[in-house]
Protein backbone atom coordinates (compact mmCIF):
# COMPACT_ATOMS: atom_id res chain seq x y z
CA UNK A 1 0.00 0.00 0.00
CA UNK A 2 2.81 2.41 0.85
CA UNK A 3 4.37 1.66 -2.53
CA UNK A 4 1.25 2.95 -4.32
CA UNK A 5 1.40 6.23 -2.39
CA UNK A 6 5.11 6.62 -3.16
CA UNK A 7 4.49 5.87 -6.86
CA UNK A 8 1.78 8.50 -7.04
CA UNK A 9 3.92 11.14 -5.35
CA UNK A 10 6.93 10.31 -7.54
CA UNK A 11 4.86 10.69 -10.71
CA UNK A 12 3.32 13.96 -9.56
CA UNK A 13 6.75 15.47 -8.96
CA UNK A 14 7.51 14.98 -12.66
CA UNK A 15 4.77 17.42 -13.70
CA UNK A 16 6.25 20.57 -15.19
CA UNK A 17 4.78 23.88 -14.09
CA UNK A 18 5.31 25.85 -17.32
CA UNK A 19 1.99 27.51 -18.26
CA UNK A 20 2.75 31.22 -18.07
CA UNK A 21 0.27 33.97 -18.94
CA UNK A 22 0.58 33.90 -22.73
CA UNK A 23 0.15 30.14 -23.33
CA UNK A 24 -2.58 29.92 -20.66
CA UNK A 25 -4.39 32.79 -22.40
CA UNK A 26 -4.29 30.87 -25.71
CA UNK A 27 -5.63 27.67 -24.17
CA UNK A 28 -8.32 29.47 -22.20
CA UNK A 29 -9.39 31.57 -25.20
CA UNK A 30 -10.04 28.43 -27.21
CA UNK A 31 -11.85 26.86 -24.26
CA UNK A 32 -14.21 29.80 -23.77
CA UNK A 33 -14.48 31.34 -27.23
CA UNK A 34 -12.47 30.33 -30.29
CA UNK A 35 -13.42 33.23 -32.58
CA UNK A 36 -16.75 34.54 -33.82
CA UNK A 37 -18.04 31.12 -34.89
CA UNK A 38 -21.08 30.13 -32.85
CA UNK A 39 -22.57 33.62 -32.63
CA UNK A 40 -24.58 33.24 -35.84
CA UNK A 41 -27.61 31.35 -34.39
CA UNK A 42 -28.19 34.09 -31.80
CA UNK A 43 -29.08 36.52 -34.61
CA UNK A 44 -31.70 34.33 -36.30
CA UNK A 45 -33.12 32.77 -33.12
CA UNK A 46 -33.37 35.85 -30.90
CA UNK A 47 -33.06 38.78 -33.27
CA UNK A 48 -30.25 41.15 -34.30
CA UNK A 49 -30.87 43.77 -31.61
CA UNK A 50 -31.24 41.27 -28.79
CA UNK A 51 -28.18 39.32 -29.98
CA UNK A 52 -26.01 42.45 -29.79
CA UNK A 53 -27.44 43.28 -26.36
CA UNK A 54 -26.67 39.76 -25.15
CA UNK A 55 -23.01 40.26 -26.02
CA UNK A 56 -23.06 42.84 -23.23
CA UNK A 57 -25.48 41.17 -20.81
CA UNK A 58 -24.03 37.64 -20.87
CA UNK A 59 -20.55 38.60 -19.62
CA UNK A 60 -22.16 40.62 -16.81
CA UNK A 61 -24.62 38.02 -15.54
CA UNK A 62 -22.78 34.83 -16.51
CA UNK A 63 -19.08 35.19 -17.33
CA UNK A 64 -18.03 37.62 -14.58
CA UNK A 65 -19.79 35.67 -11.78
CA UNK A 66 -18.20 32.49 -13.17
CA UNK A 67 -14.77 34.13 -13.30
CA UNK A 68 -15.03 35.44 -9.74
CA UNK A 69 -16.01 31.99 -8.46
CA UNK A 70 -13.10 30.37 -10.33
CA UNK A 71 -10.71 33.08 -9.11
CA UNK A 72 -11.52 32.38 -5.46
CA UNK A 73 -11.58 28.60 -5.77
CA UNK A 74 -8.42 28.44 -7.87
CA UNK A 75 -6.56 30.63 -5.38
CA UNK A 76 -7.79 28.40 -2.56
CA UNK A 77 -6.98 25.08 -4.30
CA UNK A 78 -4.54 25.45 -7.21
CA UNK A 79 -4.06 21.70 -7.68
CA UNK A 80 -4.34 19.51 -10.77
CA UNK A 81 -7.99 18.49 -11.05
CA UNK A 82 -9.43 21.92 -10.24
CA UNK A 83 -13.20 21.75 -9.83
CA UNK A 84 -13.04 18.03 -8.90
CA UNK A 85 -11.20 18.99 -5.71
CA UNK A 86 -13.39 22.02 -5.06
CA UNK A 87 -16.55 19.93 -4.97
CA UNK A 88 -14.89 17.03 -3.15
CA UNK A 89 -13.63 19.27 -0.36
CA UNK A 90 -17.07 20.82 0.06
CA UNK A 91 -19.38 17.81 -0.31
CA UNK A 92 -17.23 14.72 0.01
CA UNK A 93 -15.55 12.11 -2.15
CA UNK A 94 -18.71 10.78 -3.80
CA UNK A 95 -19.87 14.22 -5.01
CA UNK A 96 -16.37 15.10 -6.20
CA UNK A 97 -16.07 11.88 -8.18
CA UNK A 98 -19.46 12.36 -9.83
CA UNK A 99 -18.56 15.94 -10.79
CA UNK A 100 -15.25 14.82 -12.28
CA UNK A 101 -16.88 11.88 -14.03
CA UNK A 102 -19.71 14.04 -15.42
CA UNK A 103 -17.41 16.61 -16.99
CA UNK A 104 -15.07 13.92 -18.30
CA UNK A 105 -17.99 12.22 -20.05
CA UNK A 106 -19.06 15.58 -21.45
CA UNK A 107 -15.56 16.00 -22.91
CA UNK A 108 -15.88 12.69 -24.81
CA UNK A 109 -18.90 14.05 -26.63
CA UNK A 110 -18.08 17.73 -26.81
CA UNK A 111 -14.36 17.66 -27.61
CA UNK A 112 -14.84 14.91 -30.21
CA UNK A 113 -17.13 17.15 -32.25
CA UNK A 114 -14.43 19.71 -33.08
CA UNK A 115 -12.28 17.47 -35.33
CA UNK A 116 -15.49 16.49 -37.16
CA UNK A 117 -16.37 20.15 -37.73
CA UNK A 118 -12.79 20.89 -38.80
CA UNK A 119 -13.07 18.13 -41.43
CA UNK A 120 -16.46 19.56 -42.48
CA UNK A 121 -15.00 23.04 -43.09
CA UNK A 122 -12.01 21.47 -44.88
CA UNK A 123 -14.59 20.00 -47.25
CA UNK A 124 -14.89 23.53 -48.67
CA UNK A 125 -11.36 23.09 -50.03
CA UNK A 126 -11.41 19.30 -50.49
CA UNK A 127 -14.85 18.27 -51.83
CA UNK A 128 -13.96 14.58 -51.49
CA UNK A 129 -14.38 14.94 -47.72
CA UNK A 130 -18.09 15.56 -48.31
CA UNK A 131 -18.76 13.71 -51.55
CA UNK A 132 -16.34 10.78 -51.35
CA UNK A 133 -13.71 9.75 -53.89
CA UNK A 134 -12.52 6.82 -55.97
CA UNK A 135 -9.07 5.66 -54.89
CA UNK A 136 -7.42 2.91 -56.95
CA UNK A 137 -10.81 1.89 -58.26
CA UNK A 138 -12.36 1.69 -54.78
CA UNK A 139 -15.26 3.98 -53.82
CA UNK A 140 -14.38 5.64 -50.51
CA UNK A 141 -17.32 7.46 -48.86
CA UNK A 142 -16.96 11.03 -47.66
CA UNK A 143 -17.68 10.15 -44.02
CA UNK A 144 -14.72 7.75 -43.96
CA UNK A 145 -12.34 10.31 -45.45
CA UNK A 146 -13.60 12.91 -42.96
CA UNK A 147 -13.07 10.49 -40.08
CA UNK A 148 -9.50 9.81 -41.23
CA UNK A 149 -8.82 13.54 -41.32
CA UNK A 150 -10.31 13.86 -37.82
CA UNK A 151 -8.05 11.03 -36.61
CA UNK A 152 -4.97 12.78 -38.00
CA UNK A 153 -5.96 15.94 -36.13
CA UNK A 154 -6.68 14.09 -32.89
CA UNK A 155 -3.38 12.23 -32.78
CA UNK A 156 -1.24 15.10 -34.02
CA UNK A 157 -2.68 17.33 -31.30
CA UNK A 158 -2.46 14.56 -28.68
CA UNK A 159 1.26 14.18 -29.43
CA UNK A 160 1.64 17.97 -29.25
CA UNK A 161 -0.11 17.88 -25.87
CA UNK A 162 2.29 15.19 -24.66
CA UNK A 163 5.20 17.48 -25.55
CA UNK A 164 3.97 19.99 -23.00
CA UNK A 165 1.12 22.29 -22.01
CA UNK A 166 3.28 25.34 -22.71
CA UNK A 167 4.01 24.21 -26.25
CA UNK A 168 0.30 23.54 -26.81
CA UNK A 169 -0.54 26.97 -25.41
CA UNK A 170 1.98 28.79 -27.58
CA UNK A 171 0.67 26.85 -30.57
CA UNK A 172 -2.85 28.13 -29.83
CA UNK A 173 -1.45 31.68 -29.63
CA UNK A 174 -0.15 31.46 -33.19
CA UNK A 175 -3.25 29.56 -34.28
CA UNK A 176 -5.47 32.27 -32.82
CA UNK A 177 -3.45 35.03 -34.45
CA UNK A 178 -3.74 33.44 -37.89
CA UNK A 179 -7.40 32.58 -37.29
CA UNK A 180 -8.44 36.08 -36.29
CA UNK A 181 -6.88 37.88 -39.29
CA UNK A 182 -9.61 36.83 -41.80
CA UNK A 183 -12.30 37.85 -39.29
CA UNK A 184 -10.62 41.24 -38.89
CA UNK A 185 -10.48 41.64 -42.68
CA UNK A 186 -14.16 40.68 -42.92
CA UNK A 187 -15.01 43.21 -40.21
CA UNK A 188 -13.10 45.97 -41.99
CA UNK A 189 -14.81 45.20 -45.31
CA UNK A 190 -18.20 45.08 -43.60
CA UNK A 191 -17.71 48.41 -41.83
CA UNK A 192 -16.44 50.03 -45.06
CA UNK A 193 -19.48 48.66 -46.92
CA UNK A 194 -21.69 50.16 -44.20
CA UNK A 195 -19.97 53.56 -44.51
CA UNK A 196 -19.99 53.40 -48.32
CA UNK A 197 -23.75 52.74 -48.44
CA UNK A 198 -24.39 56.01 -46.60
CA UNK A 199 -27.41 54.55 -44.82
CA UNK A 200 -27.99 52.71 -41.57
CA UNK A 201 -29.65 49.34 -42.00
CA UNK A 202 -32.84 49.01 -40.01
CA UNK A 203 -32.64 45.85 -37.95
CA UNK A 204 -35.42 44.59 -35.68
CA UNK A 205 -34.74 43.92 -32.02
CA UNK A 206 -36.45 40.51 -32.07
CA UNK A 207 -36.23 37.89 -34.79
CA UNK A 208 -39.97 38.03 -35.34
CA UNK A 209 -39.87 41.79 -35.85
CA UNK A 210 -42.74 42.11 -33.38
CA UNK A 211 -42.88 44.85 -30.72
CA UNK A 212 -41.02 44.08 -27.51
CA UNK A 213 -43.48 42.82 -24.91
CA UNK A 214 -43.16 40.37 -22.06
CA UNK A 215 -44.81 37.71 -24.21
CA UNK A 216 -42.43 38.15 -27.16
CA UNK A 217 -39.25 38.96 -25.18
CA UNK A 218 -39.10 36.01 -22.75
CA UNK A 219 -38.89 33.19 -25.36
CA UNK A 220 -36.34 35.14 -27.44
CA UNK A 221 -34.33 36.03 -24.34
CA UNK A 222 -34.33 32.45 -23.06
CA UNK A 223 -33.15 31.05 -26.37
CA UNK A 224 -30.57 33.81 -26.80
CA UNK A 225 -29.11 33.41 -23.31
CA UNK A 226 -28.87 29.66 -23.89
CA UNK A 227 -26.73 30.18 -27.03
CA UNK A 228 -24.79 33.15 -25.61
CA UNK A 229 -24.01 31.28 -22.41
CA UNK A 230 -22.68 28.38 -24.46
CA UNK A 231 -20.41 30.83 -26.27
CA UNK A 232 -19.05 32.30 -23.03
CA UNK A 233 -18.65 29.21 -20.83
CA UNK A 234 -15.68 27.06 -19.81
CA UNK A 235 -13.80 29.29 -17.35
CA UNK A 236 -13.41 26.49 -14.80
CA UNK A 237 -12.21 23.78 -17.20
CA UNK A 238 -8.51 24.77 -17.52
CA UNK A 239 -8.28 24.60 -13.71
CA UNK A 240 -7.91 20.83 -14.19
CA UNK A 241 -4.29 21.63 -15.21
CA UNK A 242 -3.64 23.57 -12.00
CA UNK A 243 -0.28 21.95 -11.26
CA UNK A 244 1.01 23.02 -14.69
CA UNK A 245 0.32 26.75 -14.26
CA UNK A 246 3.14 29.05 -13.14
CA UNK A 247 2.02 31.12 -10.14
CA UNK A 248 -1.62 30.04 -10.63
CA UNK A 249 -3.04 32.41 -8.01
CA UNK A 250 -1.92 35.36 -10.15
CA UNK A 251 -1.69 33.97 -13.69
CA UNK A 252 -5.13 32.34 -13.88
CA UNK A 253 -7.15 35.48 -12.96
CA UNK A 254 -5.12 37.66 -15.35
CA UNK A 255 -5.69 35.19 -18.18
CA UNK A 256 -9.43 35.18 -17.50
CA UNK A 257 -9.69 38.98 -17.73
CA UNK A 258 -7.77 39.07 -21.02
CA UNK A 259 -9.85 36.23 -22.45
CA UNK A 260 -13.12 37.96 -21.51
CA UNK A 261 -12.07 41.12 -23.38
CA UNK A 262 -10.93 39.07 -26.39
CA UNK A 263 -14.12 36.97 -26.40
CA UNK A 264 -16.46 39.99 -26.35
CA UNK A 265 -14.52 41.58 -29.22
CA UNK A 266 -14.35 38.30 -31.18
CA UNK A 267 -18.12 37.85 -31.11
CA UNK A 268 -19.42 41.40 -31.31
CA UNK A 269 -17.22 43.12 -33.94
CA UNK A 270 -17.65 40.58 -36.79
CA UNK A 271 -21.37 40.33 -35.97
CA UNK A 272 -21.89 44.08 -36.15
CA UNK A 273 -19.83 44.30 -39.35
CA UNK A 274 -21.81 41.47 -40.93
CA UNK A 275 -25.24 42.78 -39.95
CA UNK A 276 -24.65 46.37 -41.04
CA UNK A 277 -22.29 45.52 -43.89
CA UNK A 278 -24.90 43.80 -46.05
CA UNK A 279 -25.70 40.41 -44.49
CA UNK A 280 -28.44 41.73 -42.22
CA UNK A 281 -30.48 43.99 -44.47
CA UNK A 282 -33.87 43.12 -46.00
CA UNK A 283 -34.40 40.23 -43.58
CA UNK A 284 -31.17 38.43 -44.48
CA UNK A 285 -30.35 38.17 -40.76
CA UNK A 286 -32.89 35.31 -40.66
CA UNK A 287 -30.37 33.11 -42.51
CA UNK A 288 -27.66 33.44 -39.86
CA UNK A 289 -26.91 30.04 -38.31
CA UNK A 290 -30.18 28.63 -39.63
CA UNK A 291 -30.49 24.85 -39.79
CA UNK A 292 -33.45 23.23 -41.53
CA UNK A 293 -35.70 21.35 -39.11
CA UNK A 294 -36.59 19.11 -42.06
CA UNK A 295 -33.59 18.49 -44.33
CA UNK A 296 -35.76 17.20 -47.16
CA UNK A 297 -37.87 20.38 -47.21
CA UNK A 298 -34.89 22.69 -46.70
CA UNK A 299 -34.62 26.04 -44.95
CA UNK A 300 -37.51 27.54 -46.94
CA UNK A 301 -39.92 25.53 -44.79
CA UNK A 302 -38.56 27.19 -41.63
CA UNK A 303 -38.53 30.68 -43.14
CA UNK A 304 -42.00 30.51 -44.68
CA UNK A 305 -43.56 28.67 -41.72
CA UNK A 306 -45.61 25.51 -41.44
CA UNK A 307 -48.86 27.21 -42.47
CA UNK A 308 -47.38 29.12 -45.42
CA UNK A 309 -49.59 29.65 -48.46
CA UNK A 310 -48.31 28.92 -51.99
CA UNK A 311 -47.91 32.67 -52.52
CA UNK A 312 -45.77 33.00 -49.40
CA UNK A 313 -43.61 30.05 -50.45
CA UNK A 314 -43.21 31.61 -53.89
CA UNK A 315 -42.23 34.92 -52.30
CA UNK A 316 -39.59 33.27 -50.11
CA UNK A 317 -38.27 31.26 -53.06
CA UNK A 318 -37.71 34.46 -55.01
CA UNK A 319 -36.03 36.07 -52.01
CA UNK A 320 -33.64 33.19 -51.45
CA UNK A 321 -32.79 32.99 -55.13
CA UNK A 322 -32.09 36.71 -55.12
CA UNK A 323 -29.81 36.26 -52.08
CA UNK A 324 -27.95 33.43 -53.82
CA UNK A 325 -29.27 30.75 -51.46
CA UNK A 326 -30.73 27.43 -52.55
CA UNK A 327 -34.26 27.17 -51.00
CA UNK A 328 -33.86 23.43 -50.36
CA UNK A 329 -30.47 23.88 -48.66
CA UNK A 330 -30.26 22.36 -45.18
CA UNK A 331 -28.24 25.27 -43.75
CA UNK A 332 -28.30 29.05 -43.97
CA UNK A 333 -25.33 31.36 -43.52
CA UNK A 334 -22.26 30.88 -41.36
CA UNK A 335 -19.45 33.44 -41.20
CA UNK A 336 -17.75 32.28 -44.44
CA UNK A 337 -21.05 32.99 -46.25
CA UNK A 338 -21.49 36.27 -44.38
CA UNK A 339 -17.98 37.34 -45.41
CA UNK A 340 -18.90 36.62 -49.03
CA UNK A 341 -22.05 38.75 -48.77
CA UNK A 342 -20.38 41.79 -47.17
CA UNK A 343 -17.65 41.72 -49.85
CA UNK A 344 -20.37 41.67 -52.51
CA UNK A 345 -21.99 44.67 -50.83
CA UNK A 346 -18.70 46.55 -50.71
CA UNK A 347 -17.71 45.92 -54.35
CA UNK A 348 -21.22 46.19 -55.75
CA UNK A 349 -20.91 42.97 -57.74
CA UNK A 350 -21.94 39.38 -57.05
CA UNK A 351 -19.35 36.65 -56.63
CA UNK A 352 -16.47 39.01 -57.25
CA UNK A 353 -12.84 38.15 -56.54
CA UNK A 354 -12.87 39.87 -53.15
CA UNK A 355 -15.96 37.90 -52.09
CA UNK A 356 -14.46 34.59 -53.18
CA UNK A 357 -11.13 35.34 -51.49
CA UNK A 358 -12.71 36.52 -48.26
CA UNK A 359 -15.04 33.50 -48.17
CA UNK A 360 -12.05 31.15 -48.55
CA UNK A 361 -10.05 32.96 -45.87
CA UNK A 362 -12.89 32.89 -43.33
CA UNK A 363 -13.48 29.19 -44.12
CA UNK A 364 -9.81 28.58 -43.32
CA UNK A 365 -10.31 30.61 -40.14
CA UNK A 366 -13.18 28.27 -39.20
CA UNK A 367 -10.93 25.22 -39.66
CA UNK A 368 -8.29 26.76 -37.40
CA UNK A 369 -10.96 27.68 -34.85
CA UNK A 370 -12.15 24.07 -34.64
CA UNK A 371 -8.56 22.85 -34.16
CA UNK A 372 -8.01 25.44 -31.44
CA UNK A 373 -11.26 24.51 -29.71
CA UNK A 374 -10.16 20.88 -29.70
CA UNK A 375 -6.84 21.82 -28.07
CA UNK A 376 -8.35 24.22 -25.55
CA UNK A 377 -11.25 22.04 -24.45
CA UNK A 378 -9.05 18.96 -24.52
CA UNK A 379 -6.71 20.45 -21.90
CA UNK A 380 -9.14 19.89 -19.02
CA UNK A 381 -10.50 16.64 -20.45
CA UNK A 382 -7.07 15.03 -20.66
CA UNK A 383 -5.89 16.22 -17.21
CA UNK A 384 -8.94 15.10 -15.28
CA UNK A 385 -8.24 11.32 -15.47
CA UNK A 386 -4.73 11.99 -14.15
CA UNK A 387 -6.11 14.03 -11.23
CA UNK A 388 -8.64 11.32 -10.40
CA UNK A 389 -5.97 8.61 -10.63
CA UNK A 390 -3.64 10.67 -8.44
CA UNK A 391 -6.41 10.73 -5.84
CA UNK A 392 -6.99 6.99 -6.15
CA UNK A 393 -10.28 7.36 -8.03
CA UNK A 394 -9.09 6.01 -11.39
CA UNK A 395 -6.74 3.13 -12.35
CA UNK A 396 -3.16 3.87 -11.34
CA UNK A 397 -1.76 3.54 -14.89
CA UNK A 398 -3.36 6.92 -15.66
CA UNK A 399 -1.07 8.67 -13.17
CA UNK A 400 2.04 8.19 -15.32
CA UNK A 401 3.92 11.40 -16.13
CA UNK A 402 6.37 11.68 -19.02
CA UNK A 403 9.94 11.78 -17.58
CA UNK A 404 11.15 14.34 -20.17
CA UNK A 405 8.14 16.51 -20.99
CA UNK A 406 6.46 16.50 -17.56
CA UNK A 407 2.94 15.83 -18.88
CA UNK A 408 0.40 13.11 -17.93
CA UNK A 409 1.08 11.33 -21.21
CA UNK A 410 -0.87 8.12 -20.52
CA UNK A 411 -3.99 10.12 -19.62
CA UNK A 412 -3.57 12.24 -22.76
CA UNK A 413 -3.22 9.23 -25.08
CA UNK A 414 -6.04 7.37 -23.32
CA UNK A 415 -8.35 10.32 -23.97
CA UNK A 416 -7.10 10.40 -27.58
CA UNK A 417 -8.40 6.85 -28.03
CA UNK A 418 -11.78 7.80 -26.58
CA UNK A 419 -12.02 10.87 -28.84
CA UNK A 420 -11.15 8.71 -31.86
CA UNK A 421 -14.03 6.35 -31.10
CA UNK A 422 -16.58 9.09 -30.49
CA UNK A 423 -15.45 11.01 -33.56
CA UNK A 424 -16.33 7.99 -35.71
CA UNK A 425 -20.03 8.67 -35.24
CA UNK A 426 -19.72 12.27 -34.04
CA UNK A 427 -22.60 11.55 -31.61
CA UNK A 428 -23.96 15.01 -32.29
CA UNK A 429 -27.32 14.01 -30.84
CA UNK A 430 -25.59 13.38 -27.50
CA UNK A 431 -24.25 16.93 -27.31
CA UNK A 432 -27.55 17.83 -25.67
CA UNK A 433 -26.23 16.30 -22.42
CA UNK A 434 -23.55 19.00 -22.30
CA UNK A 435 -25.84 21.73 -21.04
CA UNK A 436 -27.45 19.70 -18.30
CA UNK A 437 -24.28 18.05 -16.94
CA UNK A 438 -22.12 21.16 -17.28
CA UNK A 439 -24.70 23.28 -15.53
CA UNK A 440 -25.05 20.81 -12.67
CA UNK A 441 -21.29 20.83 -12.11
CA UNK A 442 -21.13 24.62 -12.42
CA UNK A 443 -23.88 25.10 -9.83
CA UNK A 444 -22.13 22.61 -7.55
CA UNK A 445 -18.97 24.76 -7.81
CA UNK A 446 -20.90 27.83 -6.64
CA UNK A 447 -22.47 25.94 -3.75
CA UNK A 448 -19.02 24.56 -2.88
CA UNK A 449 -17.76 28.14 -2.73
CA UNK A 450 -20.32 28.89 0.00
CA UNK A 451 -19.65 25.68 1.94
CA UNK A 452 -15.88 26.22 1.97
CA UNK A 453 -16.33 29.76 3.25
CA UNK A 454 -17.63 28.09 6.43
CA UNK A 455 -15.56 24.88 6.44
CA UNK A 456 -12.24 26.58 5.66
CA UNK A 457 -12.71 30.20 6.77
CA UNK A 458 -9.07 30.90 7.60
CA UNK A 459 -7.34 29.54 4.50
CA UNK A 460 -5.93 32.28 2.25
CA UNK A 461 -7.83 32.97 -0.95
CA UNK A 462 -8.79 35.82 -3.29
CA UNK A 463 -12.36 36.31 -2.17
CA UNK A 464 -15.19 37.54 -4.35
CA UNK A 465 -15.29 41.36 -3.98
CA UNK A 466 -18.15 42.89 -2.02
CA UNK A 467 -18.16 40.53 0.94
CA UNK A 468 -21.22 38.38 1.51
CA UNK A 469 -23.35 40.70 -0.60
CA UNK A 470 -21.02 40.21 -3.57
CA UNK A 471 -21.03 36.45 -3.07
CA UNK A 472 -24.83 36.41 -2.88
CA UNK A 473 -25.14 38.59 -5.98
CA UNK A 474 -22.98 36.38 -8.22
CA UNK A 475 -24.65 33.21 -6.92
CA UNK A 476 -28.17 34.50 -7.55
CA UNK A 477 -27.14 35.73 -11.00
CA UNK A 478 -25.54 32.42 -11.95
CA UNK A 479 -28.39 30.34 -10.54
CA UNK A 480 -30.97 32.34 -12.49
CA UNK A 481 -29.06 32.05 -15.78
CA UNK A 482 -28.35 28.33 -15.33
CA UNK A 483 -31.96 27.59 -14.38
CA UNK A 484 -33.17 29.47 -17.44
CA UNK A 485 -30.74 27.54 -19.65
CA UNK A 486 -31.86 24.17 -18.27
CA UNK A 487 -35.54 25.06 -18.65
CA UNK A 488 -35.13 26.13 -22.27
CA UNK A 489 -32.95 23.12 -22.98
CA UNK A 490 -35.80 20.98 -21.68
CA UNK A 491 -38.38 22.88 -23.76
CA UNK A 492 -36.15 22.49 -26.83
CA UNK A 493 -35.05 18.86 -26.39
CA UNK A 494 -37.62 17.48 -23.97
CA UNK A 495 -36.41 14.73 -21.66
CA UNK A 496 -33.68 13.66 -24.09
CA UNK A 497 -30.89 15.71 -22.53
CA UNK A 498 -31.99 14.94 -18.96
CA UNK A 499 -32.29 11.20 -19.71
CA UNK A 500 -28.83 10.95 -21.27
CA UNK A 501 -27.37 12.97 -18.40
CA UNK A 502 -28.98 10.68 -15.82
CA UNK A 503 -27.65 7.62 -17.67
CA UNK A 504 -24.14 9.12 -17.57
CA UNK A 505 -24.43 9.92 -13.86
CA UNK A 506 -25.83 6.44 -13.20
CA UNK A 507 -22.76 4.84 -14.75
CA UNK A 508 -20.61 7.06 -12.53
CA UNK A 509 -22.50 5.88 -9.44
CA UNK A 510 -21.99 2.24 -10.46
CA UNK A 511 -18.26 2.80 -10.99
CA UNK A 512 -17.74 4.63 -7.72
CA UNK A 513 -18.21 1.67 -5.38
CA UNK A 514 -15.82 -0.83 -7.03
CA UNK A 515 -13.27 1.99 -7.34
CA UNK A 516 -13.50 2.68 -3.61
CA UNK A 517 -13.15 -1.03 -2.85
CA UNK A 518 -10.40 -2.07 -5.25
CA UNK A 519 -8.62 1.01 -6.62
CA UNK A 520 -8.56 3.58 -3.83
CA UNK A 521 -7.03 1.49 -0.96
CA UNK A 522 -3.42 2.47 -0.28
CA UNK A 523 -3.59 5.82 -2.09
CA UNK A 524 -3.97 8.82 0.23
CA UNK A 525 -6.16 11.78 -0.66
CA UNK A 526 -4.45 14.64 -2.46
CA UNK A 527 -4.07 17.84 -0.44
CA UNK A 528 -5.36 20.39 -2.99
CA UNK A 529 -4.61 23.36 -0.74
CA UNK A 530 -0.84 23.06 -1.08
CA UNK A 531 1.06 24.32 -4.10
CA UNK A 532 3.56 21.88 -5.52
CA UNK A 533 7.14 22.93 -6.25
CA UNK A 534 7.42 26.02 -8.42
CA UNK A 535 3.89 27.12 -7.76
CA UNK A 536 4.54 30.61 -6.53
Amino acid sequence: MAELAQLTQAEKKKLKRELTLLPLFGLMYFTVCGGAFGAEPMVSLSGPGLALLLFVITPLVFSIPNMLMVREMQSLMPAEGGYYHWIKQAFGRFAGFLAGWANWVVSWVDVSIYPVWAAYYLGYFIPALRNGATINGIEVPGWLLSWLVALVLIWAISLLNVRGARLSGLFTNWLGLIMIIPLILMSIVGILAWIKSGTTVHLPFLASGEPVTFKTLIPALGTGIYVAMWNFMGWELPSAAGDEVVNPKRTYPMAMVLVLIAAIASYSIPTIAGLYGGAGEDGKYQLWGLEASNEEAGIIADLAGEDATPDQIHEWTNKLNDWGVEPTSSVGWEFPDIAHVVADKFTGQKNGNLAKTLGVLVSLSAVLSMIGLFIGNGLGGTRLPFALAEDGMMPKFLVKVHPKYGTPWVSILFCGMIYSIFTLQAFQTLVVIDVFLNMLVLLACFFALWVLRFKQPDRPRKKVPGGWFGLTLITVSMTAVVTLAIVFNYLDSGMESISWALYALGIGVLLYFPIIKWVKPGIPDVDPYELSSGGE
